[in-house]
């Protein structure tokens, strides 16, 4: 943020006159640090050392099973690497404290200095003008909107904000965020439907954990009003209105976000799981002040980044993150996919000229009529299937054969239930070259 700042238009507002009442002094205690709501509110603070925060998400199976004298182990913990990484900020900022001087700003000036630095107006338009603006355009332009581009000259380029992480969540195949199809674009006379639909998305797990639905304040108005509008509400005036949704028992609630004015996003988390990460804070930021001619020169900068502690507990709309996730490839049922089948799959064994061997596990509970196959493929674009798989301990496996020597195959683990459609990664293999003539291998 590259500024020049000027008195003109304070001048042509107020004219060149002197005020001695100093109804301006107050401001001048106001603290430079100034946090956006959305992070203040809703994020949890981490300072670290690193420029790179690293945690371990873990997702498993089922464990129990009936008893018998065999250990029989069905399940294994997958620990997922999950890396946030802060990115550095700045501000530099020059005004000429000396244009002030026959302005009605005077008494701001350093009739008791000499040195520009020390000068009250210095002292306001740090405490007011910068931390305010710092403020403004980090809620409204960085905090949700933001998409770092080291390139970039604006408060959007800074960092990657919250809506960016939802859209790289939704596309990562290791371990992605929850995409719910079928709730479609809000609308003002439907919206108070809308918002108990994709709650009702979430898993049961969540029902009776806390959870924070994220919309715009125009959003969040609409539904207020929309359930105003509901007959079934006796309703004395607007105070009766909670943020509450219906048979949650408070525990899951609707906020405005003021960082998503101008979206028409709908996500949600459980409380403390986005994390806000600093390693200097505005109140630590490395600032400078030079005084050069006439000019005073304001430089502070510091580390900042936004992520998720668990993609596992955040659900998106598929219009929040552009398009639906292409782990989720099938048209929804009831209008509705969430995620919550996570198929993995291991990398081929006894790979041979003709045939290779490939299994994996499906985690999460899956309905009796579930089916799970291999699908593969000389291409990324797959287009063979196994028939359907049974598991023997948990775990799924097939012998693809009929295969051709020195060949690359790509495959992956399809589960399908009804029309909906849930993939692990693609993984290949290549298989042995032909046998030698005569039959020797």
């Amino acid at each position: 943020m590259a500024s020049v700042l000027t008195t003109t238009q304070i001048v042509a507002e107020f004219g060149q006159y002197y005020i001695k009442e100093g109804q301006n002094r107050s401001r001048l205690i106001r603290s430079l640090q100034q946090m956006p709501e959305t992070l203040e509110k809703y994020a949890r603070h981490i300072r670290t050392t690193e420029t790179a925060y690293r945690m371990a998400n873990y997702r498993h199976g089922s464990v129990l099973q009936p008893f018998t004298t065999t250990f029989n182990p069905v399940s294994e913990i997958e620990f997922i690497p999950n890396e946030i990484k802060l990115q550095k900020i700045k501000v530099n900022a020059r005004f000429t404290p000396d244009e002030i001087e026959d302005s009605w700003l005077g008494f701001m000036s350093g009739n008791t200095t000499r040195n520009k630095k020390d000068w009250p107006i210095v002292r306001f338009l740090m405490e007011e003008y910068l931390a305010k603006q710092i403020g403004v355009d980090r809620e409204e332009l960085m905090v949700y909107k933001g998409v770092r581009n080291d390139a970039g000259s604006t408060p959007s380029a800074c960092m990657d904000g919250i809506r960016k992480q939802l859209i790289d969540g939704a596309n990562k195949s290791a371990y992605p965020i929850n995409v719910i199809q079928g709730i479609g674009a809000l609308d003002e006379d439907s919206i108070f439907d809308q918002i108990e639909k994709f709650d009702e998305s979430l898993p049961s797990l969540y029902r009776t954990q806390p959870v924070i639905i994220f919309v715009s304040p125009k959003w969040f108005r609409a539904f207020m009003k929309d359930r105003r509008a509901q007959t079934f509400y006796q309703l004395r005036n607007e105070n009766d209105l909670d943020t509450a949704i219906d048979f949650t028992g408070g525990r899951h609630r609707l906020v405005a976000l003021p960082s998503m004015e101008g979206t028409n996003d709908l996500w949600a988390t459980v409380p403390d799981n986005l994390l806000w990460l600093t390693i200097r804070d505005m109140s630590t930021a490395s600032a400078d002040m030079q005084a050069i001619h006439y000019d005073v020169d304001v430089m502070l900068d510091w580390w900042e980044g936004i992520g998720f502690a668990c993609n596992q507990m955040v659900w998106a709309t598929a219009e929040t993150v552009g398009a639906p996730s292409a782990i989720d490839t099938a048209s929804p049922v009831d209008g509705i996919i969430a995620r919550s089948i996570f198929p993995r799959v291991k990398a081929a064994t006894d790979v041979d000229h003709e045939s290779a061997k490939v299994s994996g596990d499906v985690l999460g509970d899956l309905p009796d009529d579930a089916t799970v196959k291999v699908n593969y493929g000389t291409a990324t674009t797959l287009g063979t299937l196994s028939s359907s798989l049974t598991p023997t301990k948990g775990v799924y496996s097939a012998t693809l054969g009929s295969l051709s020597a020195s060949t690359k195959y790509y495959y992956r683990l399809e589960v399908t239930i009804d029309t909906d459609k849930y993939v692990s990664e693609t993984k290949d293999f290549t298989t042995e070259a032909a046998p030698a003539a005569g039959g020797q291998s």
